[in-house]
């Protein structure tokens, strides 16, 4: 993922093959009756504000997009769902890369290990869910960087060790 604009074949190729790959790494993947896994994942009922992430799971994992970047000629992936799917493992550091994302939710899962500092990047997330996870180790300091947050669930994470100093930038956040 970048920030530059390209033309939406190739972003959708790009957030296809990322997306593919996150979700190769959890055991599982796209669902191809609502999802666009060889194109553009940015089309159909990503783009569809009619449809909602949270309907019934019907859409887990799903993705919703925002296409009015570059005079609607670019779309970025806004929302990542994939929660209660029993994934394990750790989470990729290169989500840290989708520097677009404004929901990001991998709650009820057995994620495990440290959680990646580079989930930092994401400077445009507004809620991270991340609960009831088997995470190891601290909050990364870097978290403070997430300065549009404005809800985050991070309850039974297996988190320890103190809060970083640095969350408190976060001025934005209403839920924690």
């Amino acid at each position: 993922m970048t920030n530059y604009y390209l033309p939406q074949f190739q972003l959708g190729f790009l957030n296809v093959t990322a997306l593919n790959t996150i979700l190769a790494r959890w055991g599982t993947k796209a669902p191809t009756s609502t999802w666009n896994t060889t194109g553009d994942p940015c089309s159909g009922w990503a783009i569809d504000d009619s449809k909602d992430l949270d309907n019934n799971g019907q859409f887990n994992p799903g993705i919703k997009c925002d296409c009015t970047y570059n005079s609607s000629q670019t779309c970025h992936i806004v929302r990542l769902k994939v929660d209660q799917n029993y994934l394990t493992g750790p989470v990729p550091a290169f989500i840290g890369n989708l520097t677009q994302l404004r929901v990001l939710s991998f709650g009820i899962n057995a994620l495990s290990g440290p959680i990646p500092r580079e989930l930092g990047n994401l400077q445009n997330l507004t809620i991270l869910a991340m609960s009831t996870n088997n995470f190891s180790g601290s909050i990364p300091e870097e978290f403070g960087n997430m300065t549009s947050l404005q809800q985050w669930y991070m309850d039974s994470s297996g988190f320890s060790g103190e809060l970083p100093e640095t969350l408190s930038k976060l001025t934005n956040m209403l839920i924690l």
